[in-house]
């Protein structure tokens, strides 16, 4: 059950993004970058280069509470669409996951990248617009529901054959649910998934299907974000009644 909320949604909207306006334009907004952000196995984006990208997008909402598309209740959210509005970030980003592909699958290549036709397809084509003459990958698009946050199992963009090789890519992960059902429609036209690749991890390693996907496949993350998160029973946020905010409804700004 949601919180009761006294103020107007629209009204708790704004003086939510009037604190995160505050927050990133003053001097703590660094330092509260950096406890965020973990070491990654694939460091050619340092934590330095992730926490400018964090800030110079404004992504992250500090100070709030957020229910993300798994019902999960969080104090921290990341928005990637925020990023996404900025094309030289997704670069960024996509040049980096060029060169693990490269580095991984250099003596074979998969077939392709799986993603969403959520903002995670500018990576994916970014990605394989960088590989275009070094190794062609082509895209293929699964539905995603931007009301639900769902990803649906259908193909919307591109073939999967019979023992085709494919990348499975999502923006970003908490659980590992979606990168892995991408991977699951792979399976299910009959090709392998080769990898996975989200742009974050952002959970505080608490859910165990991670460390079993991270286990099985290559396993790509530019950023691994300390991010708890907790069922509503569990939330001390909702206990404070501090107002709640649905994930799909966080403005950019």
């Amino acid at each position: 059950m949601l919180p009761s909320i006294e103020k107007s949604p629209d009204t708790a909207t704004l003086e939510l993004v009037a604190r995160q306006r505050t927050l990133y334009e003053g001097p703590e907004i660094d330092s509260m970058l950096d406890h965020l952000i973990r070491e990654t196995p694939h460091p050619t984006l340092s934590p330095w280069d992730i926490q400018q990208l964090l800030r110079s997008s404004r992504a992250l909402y500090f100070d709030c509470h957020v229910e993300v598309v798994s019902g999960h209740h969080t104090g921290i959210y990341l928005r990637f669409e925020s990023i996404a509005r900025f094309p030289d970030l997704i670069t960024r980003i996509a040049s980096n996951m060029a060169e693990w592909i490269v580095e991984t699958f250099g003596h074979d290549p998969p077939t392709g990248i799986i993603t969403t036709s959520s903002d995670a397809r500018l990576l994916a084509q970014r990605t394989s617009d960088l590989l275009a003459m070094q190794m062609p990958l082509q895209v293929v698009l699964t539905p995603f529901d931007h009301r639900t946050g769902r990803i649906g199992t259908d193909i919307v963009q591109g073939t999967i054959s019979t023992g085709e090789r494919f990348l499975a890519l999502n923006d970003v992960t908490t659980r590992g649910m979606c990168v892995n059902k991408l991977g699951t429609v792979v399976t299910d036209h009959g090709g392998q998934v080769a990898g996975m690749m989200v742009f974050a991890r952002r959970d505080s390693g608490q859910f165990p299907f991670m460390a079993e996907l991270t286990g099985t496949y290559p396993f790509y993350f530019s950023a691994d974000l300390e991010m708890p998160q907790w069922e509503p029973a569990d939330c001390h946020l909702c206990t404070a009644k501090k107002p709640l905010f649905l994930w799909r409804d966080l403005p950019a700004w």
